[in-house]
């Protein structure tokens, strides 16, 4: 099995089968980010590493269904807000938007099928909802679809799935034992304590709503606060929740990405990283140039020095390619009304006076 490690965050998302999605790292990666890939026929599976702190936001491929199950401590991972159980798993399905979160490393084995190849199974979780991709199951199916992946996703010498007869017979069997994880699972249940769902949701709508407006300018705390009509408290407590950082680091990693940008389209005779960086509102520009290298592992000044050319911000057609801000907006209006805020209405608990 070849494992493919990667260097560019974008490209690592867009190597992920059944999910289309875009990564925020929120500290600096403590191992590689890597992808080992298999098939089985029509079926397809990934091992995936994760090699940090990182916030993620995406949708489901269409007309597929992928299962993901962690290789690590479910615990320490939060999908749609919600920390993950012992016998849950996620299910991204045709366009369904979601969030993921962590606070470190994680590995994932995925399992991605063509729709039309589970023959109308578990049409409850095949839909979807609002409520999010988190599902759960017994802890046995799960054990058997986990470990049966890793056997056609492992180095063994003994599987060998080239022959066409063994090609069936190794998608049948897994697509068997999918199937029958789906038949026994169900939609994971969102437990909030205190603030209502659809209040949190709604102040993370405007907070997005925001950042994307105000691209390429000075954004603080202060500024989401009064468009959300909450406190810094209760602010940095949502935040938590969903992307396990708070909106302090999240607005200094999107500072952070945006110079990127600049600097790879920059021209390095004429613009220079102090003149670039000083238009996002940078004044300590050695803290800068320490969380820069932290963050993407070279220098403000080599961006500015890349070769020109296609980056990861386009793709191969031309096109800009979807942002965080673009795939988590989806995932914070996604089968919910979105009235404006009026003045003074709260979040919840803690409101701003």
């Amino acid at each position: 099995m070849q494992r493919r490690a990667y260097a560019d965050f974008d490209e690592f998302a867009d190597s992920l089968s059944g999910v289309a999605g875009r990564f925020v790292p929120t500290a600096r990666s403590s191992s590689d980010w890597w992808i080992e890939n298999a098939r089985a026929g029509r079926i397809r599976l990934q091992q995936v590493q994760v090699g940090g702190a990182t916030t993620f936001a995406g949708d489901g491929a269409s007309d597929h269904l992928s299962l993901g199950l962690p290789l690590t401590d479910p615990a320490a991972i939060r999908i749609d807000g919600q920390p993950l159980a012992a016998n849950a798993f996620v299910l991204a399905v045709n366009n369904q938007p979601f969030t993921f979160s962590s606070r470190q490393l994680t590995r994932w084995i995925s399992i991605t099928v063509p729709l039309e190849r589970l023959n109308g199974s578990a049409p409850e979780l095949l839909s979807p909802v609002a409520g999010g991709t988190r599902s759960q199951a017994r802890q046995q199916e799960l054990d058997e679809v986990r470990a049966l992946a890793l056997r056609i996703c492992g180095d063994q010498q003994p599987v060998s799935i080239v022959e066409p007869a063994a090609v069936a017979a190794a998608e049948e069997e897994l697509l068997h034992t999918v199937t029958g994880a789906l038949a026994v699972g169900a939609r994971a249940i969102d437990r909030h304590i205190g603030r209502p769902q659809v209040s949190r949701t709604r102040v993370i709508a405007r907070c997005l709503e925001l950042i994307d407006a105000t691209e390429g300018q000075p954004l603080f705390i202060d500024d989401l606060c009064t468009a959300t009509q909450v406190s810094e408290r209760t602010l940095r407590n949502i935040f938590q929740e969903y992307f396990s950082v708070g909106p302090m680091r999240l607005l200094k990693v999107r500072q952070l990405r945006e110079i990127r940008s600049a600097l790879l389209k920059g021209d390095p005779v004429l613009d220079t990283v102090t003149k670039i960086a000083a238009r996002f509102g940078v004044w300590d520009f050695s803290l800068f140039a320490r969380n820069y290298r932290a963050l993407y592992g070279e220098a403000p000044s080599q961006t500015l020095r890349r070769p020109r050319g296609v980056t990861s911000e386009r793709r191969d057609d031309g096109a800009v390619s979807p942002t965080w801000i673009g795939y988590a907006s989806r995932r914070f209006s996604f089968g919910l009304p979105m009235p404006a805020l009026e003045a003074g209405e709260s979040a919840g608990a803690d409101p701003r006076s």
